[in-house]
């Protein structure tokens, strides 16, 4: 396969399904918590006179709950890639260690990339891959935010418009996959829980490619750059 988006995307594909139960549990025991929380506020939304007001907390209780599980499967992905033993709590507790400079990191990658994207779009996605490296360097490296910004923006540099092609690519494959999921559930059973529950666990396991992909692009670019790195998450 002579495309290199494709073939990160086979690369990804391929350890996703050599790694699936681990990566499926990690982030079984990491999302549910959020996920009931999620179910509950929907259902009570439906019941009070402010539903707009429990959307919007929903919202920002999953923005601030979506680096501690994206941080550990990082770091998950990271010590299957080195062939270390990693458990769940380890994984855990490395992402509580760094979710304040995730959620500095994921706030300031946002604020860029809209303001890039009401630039003409281009400059968006182009803020988009120079900046989707950042967790990594935080999680993996232990970098501050500032730090781990401008790592990202020089390990992505080489590989912008790869990670441009293939995030679309593979956001289209994925898309498609939930949308039959979700027709096949709804065709099953509306307005039940624990189908609401499976629904949003089965899409948060399907969309851990995304975190694969991009923690390809961080290792190649890395290996290609062989950067100094600080204290491991470990001992951090």
């Amino acid at each position: 396969m002579n495309n290199p988006s494709i073939r990160r995307l086979i690369e990804t594909f391929a350890f996703f399904k050599a790694n699936v139960f681990l990566i499926g549990k990690f982030l079984i025991i990491s999302t549910l918590p959020l996920i009931l929380l999620e179910i509950f506020l929907s259902y009570y939304g439906t019941t009070v006179s402010f539903p707009i007001t429990i959307r919007y907390l929903s919202i920002i209780i999953g923005y601030l709950y979506q680096p501690i599980y994206t941080g550990g499967l990082i770091y998950l992905i990271y010590k299957i890639v080195i062939d270390e033993q990693c458990n769940i709590r380890e994984c855990l507790s490395v992402s509580l260690l760094r979710w304040a400079d995730l959620i500095i990191v994921n706030i300031i990658s946002t604020v860029i990339i809209i303001a890039g994207l009401f630039a003409f779009l281009i400059p968006g996605f182009i803020a988009f891959a120079r900046l989707s490296l950042a967790e990594y360097s935080v999680v993996i490296n232990n970098f501050n935010p500032k730090k781990a910004i401008m790592n990202s923006n020089d390990l992505a540099k080489q590989f912008t418009w790869q990670i441009i092609g293939s995030c679309f690519l593979l956001s289209g494959i994925l898309l498609i996959i939930e949308l039959l999921i979700q027709i096949i559930i709804n065709k099953l059973s509306t307005g039940n829980i624990f189908i609401s529950a499976v629904s949003s666990l089965v899409s948060i396991i399907l969309w851990s490619n995304f975190t694969i992909l991009l923690f390809r692009y961080y290792d190649l670019a890395s290996k290609n750059n062989e950067p100094q790195l600080e204290d491991s998450p470990a001992n951090g």
